[in-house]
């Protein structure tokens, strides 16, 4: 049995981690920390909360453990929009209006090819953190 904590933990972990990986990113190309700051949150939330969604789904059978296809599309969607909400979030804080990237289609289609590499650290952890829960 699947307990509540570690259906939420895995999707912590990946919020977290991309939340680091966006604050420290920001943080090389020069914007100030509070910018940064931004950014990470922007991103970290919405990544936690498609993580812990993924888990739930594989935990109830949804998505079939063991396999990695299903999570794999999962993240095809939920990873797009997760960048999306962080671009549209950083930009209604730091710019104060609705910002969405310049090419929307091309940069929706970038970020589903990258999230194939973002499933798989997702399936990674999540079963790390299921065999010692």
């Amino acid at each position: 049995m699947i307990t509540t904590k570690q259906v939420l933990a895995p999707g912590l972990v990946i919020g977290v981690v991309g939340a680091l990986f966006a604050d420290g990113l920001a943080v090389l190309s020069g914007v100030p920390a509070g910018w940064a700051v931004v950014t990470a949150v922007a991103l970290g939330v919405p990544l936690a909360a498609f993580g812990a969604g993924c888990s739930a789904l594989r935990a109830r059978g949804v998505l079939r453990g063991g396999a990695f296809a299903p999570v794999a599309l999962y993240w095809l969607l939920a990873f797009p929009l997760a960048r999306l909400v962080q671009e549209v979030v950083t930009g209604l804080v730091l710019a104060g209006r609705l910002v969405l990237p310049p090419q929307l289609a091309a940069f929706l289609v970038y970020q589903a090819l990258i999230s194939v590499g973002f499933a798989i650290g997702f399936v990674w952890v999540q079963e790390r953190m299921w065999r010692s829960g």
